[in-house]
């Protein structure tokens, strides 16, 4: 009798167990496994970032043509509106313009990482509470390395930056302690980020990394050209400089610019130098960029994965007479902009106008997180999802190290389809007005001209009113601007 009542006790239990293993199913699984679940199925995110790559020199990169461009969509009208190394990635880990995170220059009294108000809140944060693992390798903002106590920012689970020999191109301390010599740097990133995600792909969650490539900047020492792998130091001896052809390389008349942006002629034969050194870099980017992809795929993650590459600003080459950033010219703001990853269809061309800031909001979206301050761009995906335009104006500005009346600016303004227009800081009659239909090379300021009165009247307005926006109000549309007389 005793065994019979054990066995109907048993068999109660397995029913039991039976039924709410079914109900279980049909409610779906408890709330931690679910958001293990969710968290796995969330999209990893790479960042490949270069420095001061100008857009053109994208076709120097055979196989990231081949691995990105083909298999992904390019977008043609990418910018970082405040072209300048500290300026941009301070936008590229706040989300916000310089008005708002505080980094106006790479140095001096409202310049690099001392300048940043809130380097906790930063897209690693938001991401990691969303259930990501985060790793940043190389450079960050300029000065951290002083920082103190120095101590990484909140949210990254690996905290790679480099702190000394950035543009050494062969040697770096970074912020666990670990110093590497003799070894050429995309080397030393391939094998940091290779640790990150090794690491990452076994935790089972989706992971964001941030890897920064040091090419094509300039080194610090003479003859201050960027350094070539060997295996490329005798590559492009001969290629012409494509700049050569323009008709704004070493513009003929600069009077009509502002007293700021006029310059001697630059050297031609220098120029050329400068132009083949830095596509001998961007060669070894071009490696690393196949090896990440390569890792990804090793490891069953690159179907899954979002893989952006830029440049923190781009690069003026003697055109009108400029060399190097810091400049309102559309060879400085304008970046190479190229995702490969889910619903990024192959081949693809998108002449939508993006900037560094709209990529936060992007990462943010896609993994779900929500930004712990208000962030001053427009996702991607919510662009692409809309038909109509959700605005029609972008700031731009560039800074400087003055204390002043207006500290730490130099150029505010504003760029459209058609129009890019800027005035000195402080100083609304001085200023540039390039009118990209009627003169796409940019030879001919008309800021002055009587023509263009109503429509300098309304650029201002608009400099004015972004200049000091915040969140949304930094994405509106104006409506058509005034005809030129």
């Amino acid at each position: 009798m005793r065994s019979t009542r054990g066995a109907v006790v048993a068999a109660v239990i397995v029913l039991v167990a039976v039924v709410t293993s079914a109900f279980a199913s049909t409610r779906g699984p408890s709330p931690s496994l679910a958001k293990d679940s969710a968290a796995a199925r969330r999209p990893n995110i790479v960042l490949i970032l270069t420095d001061d790559m100008r857009t053109d020199e994208l076709q120097y990169m055979p196989k990231t043509q081949r691995l990105l461009v083909d298999q992904g969509v390019s977008f043609t009208h990418a910018l970082s509106p405040h072209p300048l190394c500290c300026p941009a990635r301070a936008e590229l880990s706040s989300g916000q313009y310089g008005q708002n995170n505080g980094v106006r220059h790479n140095d001096g009294p409202f310049g690099g990482f001392k300048a940043l108000l809130q380097p906790d809140q930063n897209i690693g944060r938001w991401l990691k509470a969303a259930g990501y693992r985060t790793s940043y390798h190389g450079k960050y903002l300029n000065g951290y390395e002083h920082a103190r106590p120095l101590r990484a920012p909140e949210g990254w689970t690996i905290w790679d930056a480099q702190l000394s020999g950035i543009y050494t191109y062969e040697r770096g301390r970074f912020f666990n302690g670990d110093r590497v010599r003799h070894q050429y740097v995309t080397r030393t990133m391939e094998q940091r980020s290779d640790d990150a995600f090794e690491q990452f792909a076994r935790s089972n969650r989706p992971f964001f990394t941030v890897i920064n490539h040091v090419a094509p900047h300039v080194t610090l020492q003479a003859p201050h050209l960027p350094v070539a792998q060997q295996k490329y130091a005798d590559l492009y001896s001969d290629l012409r400089p494509p700049v050569f052809d323009s008709p704004a390389f070493n513009e003929r008349r600069v009077g009509d610019l502002p007293r700021s942006m006029r310059k001697p002629r630059v050297g031609r034969a220098w120029t050329a130098k400068l132009f083949r050194a830095r596509l001998r870099a961007l060669r070894s980017v071009d490696d690393a960029v196949a090896h990440t992809v390569r890792e990804l795929d090793r490891l069953g993650e690159l179907d899954n994965t979002y893989l952006v590459f830029t440049s923190d600003n781009g690069f003026a080459l003697g055109e009108h007479r400029l060399k190097g950033k810091n400049y309102l010219v559309d060879q400085v703001l304008d970046v190479p902009l190229v995702i490969r990853g889910p619903g990024y269809h192959p081949g693809t061309v998108d002449d939508t106008p993006v900037t560094l800031v709209d990529l936060v909001a992007t990462f943010a979206d896609w993994g779900d997180a929500l930004p712990g301050q208000r962030v001053d761009g427009i996702s991607l995906e919510r662009m692409r999802a809309h038909d109509r335009r959700l605005r029609d104006t972008i700031l731009v500005q560039t800074g400087d190290r003055m204390r002043d009346s207006t500290p730490g600016w130099a150029y505010r303004g504003v760029t459209t389809d058609r129009y890019l227009f800027g005035y000195r800081a402080g100083q609304p009659r001085k200023g540039i007005l390039f009118d990209r239909r009627t003169d796409p090379d940019a030879l001919h300021n008309r800021f002055w001209d009587r023509d263009y009165r109503r429509v300098r009247k309304a650029l201002t307005h608009r400099t004015a009113v972004l200049s000091r926006c915040k969140g949304g109000g930094c994405n509106r549309v104006f409506g058509p601007l005034p005809p030129v007389r």
